[in-house]
């Protein structure tokens, strides 16, 4: 619906589904903002859920939950933490994130319930009180147990066991405990993820397309064992009707990458790359935090597109990204180009596991300071990232991208029974799009599983339904064939013994990628 005060030159309103959260207000204005701040918040755009749920409050002043929402929406989150440096950033008096706008929203939200204001309502807002203290002390993170606490007591009465809204809070509260450490080294689930899976059970029994509780289950299963992926849950993200809720539709690939779905990894970025950039026609001045966001659909495109040997693809998401953090971006926020420009090295990434390696990872990059990094990465023309490692690329990513658990041959189960694959199989391939013919390190018509840093993902499936797997004798294409510089006298012996029994001689490695043999 439309909301008062639009002109007719604003941007239409996002498609944000029909999700409601039914609140204690009388204007139909109010009740159609929070609805739209929770889905915002649900999909971690923070930054707009805040002004969402502040035009609510604007249009109702007396309904609590619209004040409720602002401090929620300011406060932490299982991607953005005290690890990360949330808290610090939290300590401004204005602007997102700050505690001293939550914590004033909450002092309104107390002064708004009344005798006859619903007890959930007055449960949710003295659950949230416990979460922030203005002025941030060092010791602001430890407020969260507190906040847990609380909100998984709530969660367990018999009364909020089918509120599928207080269940994706409670779990929410629970998991930011322990963000990106759910299990331990051999996949059992830590103490926190026991707790978290609770909540999430229940909420997704009463509404199995909760949008909140199904990007949780899915954040909650990534690093556990593949076979107990719940697979319901990112369906249910991948048919949203929150079309233009781009993290929502993002979400289902940290699960269809792992089993080597890469086509429908390199799907869900697709689609929320276009609706990201939507929203950021929409309200450029609120996209400072979630630029990250979008930046990282689009790496993750690249790799998607990398692991199913789209050359093409891979090429044209790391174009994507150069676009997208162009200079100016980089510079509006001291923030951006330590937490953002490695992503700048993604074109070299593809660079080095391509037979065009050395040609590519050669293209002039610009002078910056902001771009330091990943210009070294060019320097090197992309053979640190080349190298051999077990289960991971050998440079850390700037995101956490998908925890490559290996096991090969593991099939998805539980999944498009019927669809093209079979049960359980793999749709269709990454390699059916317009940009996608030109494959890493092979010509038309032929397709390579990536290997060295990846060699136990399972492998993509082709167009003809089969699996291309390669043999453990078979070179892997990431492996680096390292020469040595030597003395003149000590390359000249080695020319006389053949290249077959040459053995390196002391001196520097000098390495390059090699193209696997033709098969």
């Amino acid at each position: 619906g439309s909301v008062r005060g639009m002109s007719d030159d604003d941007p239409p309103p996002p498609t944000l589904g029909a999700y409601t959260q039914p609140v204690s207000t009388t204007v139909r204005e109010c009740q159609l903002l929070f609805d739209r701040g929770c889905v915002w918040a649900f999909s971690l755009h923070r930054e707009e859920a805040v002004a969402c749920f502040q035009r609510a409050a604007e249009a109702d002043s007396a309904c609590a939950m619209a004040h409720w929402g602002v401090a929620f929406a300011n406060g932490p989150d299982y991607n953005w933490n005290e690890s990360a440096g949330f808290f610090a950033a939290a300590a401004q008096h204005a602007g997102y994130p700050s505690f001293k706008v939550a914590a004033d929203a909450l002092e309104r939200a107390a002064a708004a319930l009344t005798d006859e204001s619903p007890q959930r309502e007055r449960d949710l807002v003295g659950a949230l009180a416990l979460l922030f203290e203005w002025p941030v002390t060092p010791t602001a993170a430890q407020r969260k147990v507190a906040y847990a606490d609380a909100m998984q007591a709530l969660a367990e009465r018999p009364n909020y066991a089918a509120d599928a809204d207080v269940q994706a809070l409670a779990a929410d509260a629970v998991m930011s405990l322990a963000p990106w450490a759910l299990y331990g080294a051999d996949q059992a689930p830590t103490p926190v993820a026991v707790r978290a899976k609770a909540p999430l059970e229940r909420g997704l029994a009463a509404d199995p397309a909760h949008p909140y509780l199904c990007h949780l289950r899915v954040h909650l299963d990534e690093m556990g064992p593949r076979a107990r992926f719940h697979w319901p849950s990112a369906e249910a993200l991948r048919r949203t009707d929150a079309t233009d809720a781009g993290h929502l539709l993002h979400m289902p690939s940290h699960l269809d990458i792992q089993v080597g779905d890469y086509s429908a990894a390199m799907q869900a970025n697709r689609e929320a790359i276009s609706a990201d950039l939507r929203q950021l026609a929409r309200a450029p001045q609120r996209f400072s935090i979630y630029s990250g966001y979008v930046v990282h659909n689009m790496e993750f495109l690249a790799w998607a597109a990398m692991l199913a040997g789209n050359k093409g693809a891979a090429l044209a998401a790391a174009g994507q990204i150069e676009t997208f953090l162009d200079e100016a971006r980089l510079a509006s926020n001291p923030m951006l180009p330590a937490f953002f420009e490695s992503y700048l090295a993604t074109r070299p990434m593809v660079a080095s596991l391509s037979a065009a390696g050395r040609s590519e990872s050669r293209r002039p990059q610009e002078a910056s300071v902001a771009r330091s990094g990943a210009r070294a990465v060019w320097a090197l023309g992309g053979a640190p990232l080349a190298a051999p490692a077990r289960g991971r690329a050998a440079l850390p990513l700037a995101h956490p991208l998908p925890s490559f658990r290996p096991r090969p041959g593991l099939r998805r189960e539980g999944r498009r029974s019927g669809g093209p694959g079979g049960a359980g199989g793999v749709r269709g391939s990454a390699h059916a799009d317009g940009a996608g013919d030109t494959r890493l390190g092979r010509s038309a018509g032929s397709h390579w599983a990536l290997s060295g840093p990846f060699s136990d993902l399972p492998p993509h499936r082709t167009r003809g339904g089969s699996t291309t797997r390669r043999s453990r004798s078979t070179p892997a294409r990431s492996q680096l064939r390292c020469s040595r510089r030597s003395s003149p006298t000590a390359r000249a012996a080695s020319r006389r013994a053949g290249p077959r029994s040459q053995t390196p001689s002391q001196g520097t490695t000098r390495c390059r990628t090699t193209s696997p043999p033709a098969t």
